[in-house]
This record gives structure tokens, sequence and C-alpha cells, in this order.
């Protein structure tokens, strides 16, 4: 287990031989009992998190189309009353000028949304696996929750407010390091508590368990929608408050090794005279330097870990298009907002029945011939094949249903992520899970960071060539699948 236990005394004339048989099951049986909780906990937060986000999709794209739409035909509002925001956008809504100022808008707020996890990602790193998860979990979900409430803000008086506002709601993210810190953690937290032969297992049902909130939280949100945006919009915020808090609950799991990262930088400042921060900072950044090369050096023994970096960063645009359909759906075939979203749902249940069913079934099928990690390896490649078919369906799609089984393929592909997670984590040693997981999220987003503009301009570049080349970005997808798995095959 990740939490180990203590080791016990060797054995002399007077040890209990009983006390040594009875101690090691009833020591297992607490930790898996402990891992359990610790896994409960984790999905309710994740549910609840994510039912709210899922409740809040729909509507603020709604709400962003109809503030872009205002500014741009003002005449199209006239009849608006207090200039507010119309339940069902106008046809003209869906002009190229709309949806490309949309697009940007979009692609431009998910790019500054990842500096504060890029820049504070080894800060927090540092952090978590110092102070513990608990604290660093805590103040990442503050900064989320702010940042939402910022964005309501921008919108409800956007009347006064240009809608780029949104563009510095991220600033907020600077206390936690936002959902990049998020995400890492809460991978960390899995890892701590469970064995590398089970931490898949356990991925998978995190991931499904997030997927729960995906399938109720969309069509309530589209029903809802019929009668206001501002109704479901809120109902998101308030839910993702609930799930803040839900992390009071939750218990520390920073394994309690005798090896402490830091110790070598308390003993230095202990040995200095009371008041000297500035020694105290240089040996902080002297820590910090040495753990990056700790970390160049492990790469660079270790092949396999850049390549599930360089995965992770390629395979990072797919996480931006999936929500990006919305967009893309609501204007290739007329649909409202609320109608697309349903595309979402259907993809969360055929997900959560691959990563709750499918995937630990074949899991455990796998794990009779190979090892572990060479069993998620095979599950990492196969996934990515599936991704690359997926995405080649929806980029030929020209009707409702070719695109829909684009979605459903990508659905069932959507294992790719946690199991290349539970790779990467056999890689290395119980002390640098949290770096390595940091480093990881790092990675993720950069790749985020460039693939919220880049999908808009081939959005864009899709709408003024039309036709077939409307799906171009999930042409484009299709290519950096099909490179991240050579890369990883390789």
């Amino acid at each position: 287990m990740a939490i180990a236990s203590p080791q016990p005394e060797p054995p002399s004339e007077t040890t209990s031989l009983l006390a040594e048989h009875d101690e090691h099951p009833v020591q297992r049986k607490s930790a898996t009992r402990r891992a359990h909780r610790v896994l409960l906990y984790a999905c309710l937060i994740a549910v609840t998190l994510d039912f709210g986000n899922y409740l809040s999709v729909a509507p603020q794209l709604q709400a962003f189309e109809s503030i872009i739409c205002q500014r741009l035909h003002p005449e199209l509002f006239a009849y608006t009353p207090g200039g507010g925001l119309p339940l069902v956008a106008s046809p003209s809504c869906k002009s190229a000028d709309v949806q490309g100022d949309l697009a940007l808008l979009k692609g431009w707020m998910n790019t500054f949304d990842q500096l504060p996890g890029i820049i504070l990602a080894l800060p927090y790193g540092l952090m978590a696996d110092r102070i513990g998860r608990k604290p660093v979990l805590a103040m990442s979900l503050l900064g989320i929750v702010m940042e939402e409430i910022a964005i309501r803000l921008i919108c409800w008086y956007h009347t006064t407010i240009p809608p780029q506002a949104i563009w510095f709601a991220p600033l907020f993210q600077i206390i936690g390091g936002g959902s990049q810190i998020t995400n890492s953690v809460a991978w960390t937290i899995i890892a701590d508590v469970f064995p590398v032969e089970k931490r898949s297992v356990a991925y998978f049902i995190l991931s499904g368990a997030i997927l729960l909130s995906e399938i109720v939280a969309i069509p309530l949100s589209a029903w809802i929608m019929s009668s206001s945006v501002w109704i479901p919009w809120m109902l998101g915020l308030a839910c993702e408050i609930g799930g803040a808090l839900i992390v009071l609950l939750l218990p520390e799991t920073k394994p309690k090794s005798a090896e402490n990262p830091v110790s070598d930088v308390e003993s230095e400042t202990a040995d200095r005279p009371e008041g000297s921060s500035a020694f105290a900072w240089s040996s902080i950044v002297r820590f910090a330097r040495s753990q990056i090369t700790e970390l160049k050096d492990f790469v660079c023994e270790h092949p396999s870990s850049l390549v599930v970096f360089l995965a992770f960063f390629m395979s990072s645009y797919g996480i931006v298009a999936v929500p990006f359909m919305l967009q893309y759906v609501s204007r290739r075939f007329s649909w409202s907002l609320a109608e697309a979203s349903l595309l979402i749902s259907v993809k969360g249940v055929l997900n959560c029945l691959a990563l709750v069913f499918i995937l630990p079934m074949v899991s455990k099928l796998l794990g009779r011939y190979f090892t572990p990690v060479k069993r998620d390896h095979r599950i990492v490649l196969g996934s990515a094949c599936i991704l690359v078919a997926g995405f080649g369906f929806m980029s030929l799609a020209s009707h409702p249903a070719l695109f829909a089984v684009g979605v459903a393929l990508i659905a069932l592909g959507w294992g790719y992520y946690a199991a290349l997670r539970s790779v990467s984590s056999a890689l290395v040693g119980q002390s640098h899970i949290g770096l390595l997981n940091t480093t990881m999220a790092l990675a993720q987003s950069v790749g985020l960071m460039v693939s919220g503009p880049l999908l808009a301009g081939l959005f864009r570049a899709g709408l003024a060539w039309e036709g077939i080349w409307m799906g171009l970005p999930w042409m484009f997808g299709v290519v950096l699948y099909v490179a991240a798995g050579l890369a990883y095959h390789l």
C-alpha cells in the first residue's frame, strides 16, 4: 500500500509468534478501508463539482453568444427588456462573425485559464508534498469558485463590462493554482492510498463517477434553460461551492515517509539566526532548482516518462475540442445550444459504461497475461486508436447521426487519460508521485493553453472555407492522436 505500515522488529526468543501473524492482515484491512473511504470522498467531491460545471456549460455558452451577438447586432435585441439575455438566440447569432468572435473569446479564455496553473504548478506541487494534499486541494477549489463568481458578475453587467473582461477572471486561480492543481492533487490522493495493481481501476472509478454528473446535469440544464439561462447557471455555482466544502471531510493522505523532501532546507534554515528571511527564501529557491534538476535527470534516465509527457501535451487538444462540439453542432446542424448539449450527455453515458464496466474488465483480462504497467500500456494504445476513429467520423460527418457515431467512439476511448496516468505513476517512487503528477498537469496545461486559440483559428478557417472543411478542428485532432499513439508505441 502507499501508506506504509510499520516494519516489525526482528524476531527474538520473546517475540510473540501469534502477534506476528495477526498484525499484517489487520493493517491491510484497515488500509483497504481507508483507501475506499478516500475514494468515496474523492468521488463525492468530483461528482458535485462536475455536476455544477456541466449545469453551467450550455447556459454560459448561451450567455457569451448572446452578449457578442447583442454587441454586433444590437437591432436584434431592441425589444429585450433592460438589455437582458434572451432565452433563445436569434438565427442571426449563428452567423460567421458572431461564431468566430465566440470561438476566439472561448479559445483565449481557455488559454488564460491555464496560465496560473502553469506558473504555480511547481510551488503548489512542492506544497502538496510538504504540508499535505488536503490544504492545497482546498485552496485550489477556493480560487476556482471565486473565478466562477467573477465570470457571472461580468455577464450580469454585460451592458457596461465588455465580455473580454472574463480573460482576467483566472487571476483568482493564484489562490491554489486552479483546476490543473486540483486534478493533479486528486490523482495524487488516489495514488497515495492504492497500490500500482489497483490504481488504474481506482482511476477508472473516479473518472466514471465524474461522468455520472455529466449524464444527469446536461439534460437537466437543457430542460431548465427553456425558462431561464440564469437559473441553471446559478445552480451550477451552488453545486461547485458545495463540492468545495466536502473537501473538509477528506482525510489527509500524504505518506508519513521518513524521507522529507524539504528536510535539508529546514535544517539549514534552523542553523541561521532568527529573522534571516533572505536565507530562507534562497534555500527554498535552491531546493526548487534541485527538484527541477532531479526531474530532468529522471526524464533523461527514463525516456518512457518523456513520452508520457509528450502524450499528455499532444492529447490535451481533445480535452478542449470535446466541449467545443456544443458550438460546432449548434452552427453546423442548426441546433440550439440546449439540444446540442444532449450529445455531451450521450457521450457521458457511453463513457461511464466504458470506465466503470468495460475498461475494468479489459484491465482484469489483460492482467492475467501482462504486468500492470504493460497492461495499462496496451489500454492506452487501444484507446488512442478508438479516439482517432472517433475524431475521423466527426471530421467527415455531414449528418448528425454520423457525428453521433464519432462522439460514441470518443466516449469509448476516453479511458486513455486514466490509463496513461496509471502507467506514468508506476514509473517513479512514492516520494516523487506528487511532483510527477504536477509535472504531467503542467504538460497538459501547456497543451490546453495552446489548444484554445488553435481550435478557434481552425474553426474560423472552416467557417470561411465551408463544406467538408467545417470539420477542420476534428481533422487536426486525428493528426494529434495519431502522433501521440505513435510516439507512445515507439
